[in-house]
């Protein structure tokens, strides 16, 4: 027989010490300012001077020492929460009505949801009163949050990590190779969907790109690795959004290779804004072009090689005052 929960004196045991932690836990709370008042009033300090200096009121002051009376014979303090609760203006009708709609469109919220029951019910309920109605049937398990509902990020965690939290630098003080911008995006060409890591240095203005057919972190890393051996200077650190394809395998290698590694914080392309310019000039420049044939992801790969070097070789940058990304890098190389 497998067994589905513990003896029943584990649970006694751990009811009882949870009761005396939060015991401790009001004693703690209460003990200090009766125990700083008896010893102002003990030195003659007048009652005002007392309420002054503990920040409590004489009533104040007397209601903790009756709490704390009680906690030391094992009772609870009353709860506060309101004898009589206001009962909700919604009933059995109002439930089913908004269920109806929302099973018939999954994806409409209280806003969409308050103008239909409006117009085709006759059924005037504010939005508050719907997400009311919405929290409800979720937590009923009679419906399921939208797929168009803004989901909450989850926080990166940098503890014990290579990769480090964004911090603002000037990029005039910025070299070669400093705080390379990768990002990845989603092209689609002659019914052909593929996944583009693209590469951005500020200074130079320098792209490389390749396409994969998913944006894992083993893809990022193999697209990283492959940019390190064909730019033509040192890279020096990465800058990457908060995406899943530039943890794992991609943080590893950069630990490997010795490349600081920034992360932006969340919902701030703009940090990323070069590399974001550049993905606007591949789509309208590459893959909007009408005598783009390619129909395989290895075609677009030889299609995107060429594109990548007119980019750096052939196409005139006004950053560089009409200098080529490769014009720019070997007048760097020969100033230095």
């Amino acid at each position: 027989m497998q067994p589905k929960g513990l003896p029943k004196n584990i649970y006694k045991l751990y009811a009882y010490a949870r009761t005396q932690e939060c015991l401790d836990a009001y004693r703690k709370k209460y003990e200090d300012s009766v125990r700083k008042w008896i010893k102002l009033r003990a030195e003659g300090v007048k009652i005002k001077t007392c309420q002054e200096i503990v920040g409590i009121s004489r009533a104040t002051y007397f209601r903790y020492k009756n709490i704390l009376s009680r906690l030391k014979r094992g009772i609870m303090p009353p709860s506060r929460k309101p004898k009589h609760l206001r009962k909700p203006k919604w009933g059995d009708h109002e439930i089913k009505l908004v269920l109806q709609i929302r099973r018939e469109s999954p994806t409409y919220g209280k806003a969409k949801i308050v103008v239909i029951l409006r117009r085709d019910h006759n059924c005037f309920l504010s939005e508050s009163t719907v997400g009311r109605i919405l929290s409800h049937l979720f937590n009923k398990g009679l419906i399921q949050k939208s797929a168009s509902a803004v989901r909450v990020k989850r926080k990166r965690n940098f503890v014990n990590k290579h990769a480090k939290p964004w911090t603002f630098k000037d990029y005039k003080t910025m070299v070669l190779g400093e705080r390379v911008q990768i990002d990845h995006m989603t092209a689609t060409q002659n019914g052909v969907t593929c996944k583009e890591f693209h590469a951005w240095d500020r200074r130079s203005k320098f792209v490389d790109a390749q396409i994969y057919s998913n944006a894992t972190s083993r893809s990022a890393k193999k697209f990283l690795v492959d940019y390190i051996k064909k730019v033509p200077f040192k890279v020096r650190s990465i800058q990457v959004d908060g995406g899943s394809e530039f943890m794992a395998e991609f943080e590893e290698a950069c630990q490997d290779m010795d490349l600081e590694l920034l992360v932006l914080p969340p919902a701030k392309p703009t940090y990323n804004g070069g590399v974001e310019r550049s993905n606007k000039v591949f789509k309208e420049e590459f893959y909007r072009k009408p005598n783009l044939l390619a129909d395989s992801i290895g075609a677009l790969r030889a299609e995107l090689k060429q594109a990548v070097e007119k980019y750096n070789a052939y196409r005139p940058h006004g950053a560089l005052n009409g200098l080529t990304p490769l014009e720019y890098i070997k007048q760097h190389t020969l100033a230095a």
